[in-house]
């Protein structure tokens, strides 16, 4: 297909399921990121379900955002968290597919993929003490990172089972088919990091519902 290809004058690169937009800070030793990167957001063009990405939220099933509720976790986070999900289990599949049908790309892939996941500081946060408490922002962190061999399955609870659910060895294989079914296991890896967290606290509120922050919380 003939996908367009901008520049943008920051340095973010995306698509907007009709063209591809790439940052505009491009040197020599950028280049081949850029190009993975174009060859990345126009995969998702040729092969990922926009219809299916605008309506995320009617799509979610009921039962994640009752199981939210009851953590006190918004209805906005759930939905931006399953997005997420979704984008980094779309992203393992159309690139994939890349592999597979277009191996003369691999280079650019590769490039790609050492600046943004294999990075001397994405290894050391994966090996370090944070991110290993039970929250959203952890379980993010992980996952969006488990391909890398450093993803410390051990460090969260239930972070195995997701790795399992979203069995990047299947994915590789080309045995994942569409975006509805990277949307599935994005919900099915949603409800276990909710299964996980512990509920958030929010803060004290007076008879009239306004919230009391002023004093020193108990145990502080």
């Amino acid at each position: 297909d003939n996908i367009p290809v901008v520049f943008n004058s920051n340095d973010q690169s995306y698509t907007d399921g009709k063209k591809v937009v790439i940052g505009a800070n491009i040197d020599d030793k950028k280049f081949d990121v850029a190009v993975g990167l174009a060859l990345h957001e126009g995969s998702h063009i040729k092969l990922s379900d926009f219809n299916l990405l605008r309506h995320l939220e009617t799509n979610i099933p009921a039962e994640i955002f009752v199981l939210a509720e009851k953590l006190n976790v918004d209805r906005y986070t759930v939905i931006s968290t399953v997005k997420s999900i979704l984008n980094y289990v779309e992203d393992r599949r159309i690139d994939s597919y890349i592999f597979r049908t277009s191996p003369g790309y691999k280079s650019y892939y590769h490039a790609m993929y050492d600046k943004y996941f294999y990075s001397k500081n994405v290894d050391k946060g994966l090996l370090s003490s944070e991110f290993r408490t039970e929250t959203i922002e952890s379980y993010m962190f992980r996952i969006i990172n488990l391909h890398n061999s450093n993803r410390q399955l051990s460090s969260l609870k239930g972070l195995r089972e997701i790795f399992h659910t979203i069995d990047l060895g299947r994915i590789q294989k080309g045995l994942m088919k569409d975006t509805q079914e990277a949307f599935n296991i994005a919900c099915e890896v949603m409800s276990i990091i909710l299964l996980n967290i512990d509920k958030i606290e929010l803060p004290d509120s007076d008879e009239e519902g306004n919230s009391n922050q002023d004093g020193d919380s108990e145990g502080e």
